[in-house]
């Protein structure tokens, strides 16, 4: 059961990751803005997706590629309602935006739940769970892969939900602009990345 609980994991995690890796600032004009109201009014507006998802929203991130939304529907999980389990707790506050030229920085103090901790918490508490495993079991001598899937992930986003376990880091996120429009550098997708799911360390999936 751990090693179906944890490919489960790692497939949640790594399509969450495919919208996270899209997750960028829209290249909108600066209507008369300077680089730092532009950088916080782009981020404010891609934080907002995480807080608040559509499936035009995701879509948009995805730049189009729907493979993961596609991936997702085979385990039968909806999109939309992973990222709001996903990001239930997730708050966030731009503390500071200072620009050189074509390179940025922007402090963001990030919020979210402990991932790492509640994924462990579920899987060493699975074969204490009567009734889960039963159900499990059923399914898995069915041969109904998606409903043994369901199951995990029922469990695990019930976990998310109702976590006290939170993380707060404030990072120093590294931006450039290029073509007039201002991303994320690849270190500061990475540290993104971190924030976003409580400092989860990915190499253990």
């Amino acid at each position: 059961m751990k090693r179906t609980y944890k490919r489960a994991v790692t497939v949640l995690v790594t399509l969450a990751m495919s919208v996270g890796l899209c997750f960028g600032l829209a290249a909108c004009g600066g209507g008369g803005q300077s680089d730092e109201q532009m950088i916080r009014a782009e981020l404010d507006e891609a934080f907002g997706v995480l807080k608040n998802p559509t499936e035009e929203s995701i879509k948009e991130m995805l730049n189009g590629d729907t493979s993961s939304l596609d991936e997702l529907a085979q385990y039968g999980v909806d999109p939309v309602e992973m990222l709001k389990h996903f990001f239930g707790h997730f708050e966030y506050n731009i503390d500071s935006v200072k620009v050189d030229g074509d390179k940025g920085v922007a402090t963001v103090t990030i919020t979210n739940a402990d991932f790492q901790a509640v994924m462990n918490d579920v899987m060493n508490n699975l074969q204490n769970d009567q009734e889960f495993m039963t159900a499990a079991v059923a399914a898995y001598q069915s041969g109904n892969e998606q409903d043994l899937y369901k199951l995990i992930f029922d469990k695990l986003f019930k976990a998310i939900d109702e976590t006290d376990q939170l993380v707060t880091t404030t990072t120093d996120f590294q931006l450039e602009k290029k073509d007039g429009a201002w991303d994320f550098t690849e270190e500061g997708q990475q540290a993104l990345m971190s924030s976003m799911f409580g400092g989860m360390d990915f190499s253990q999936l």
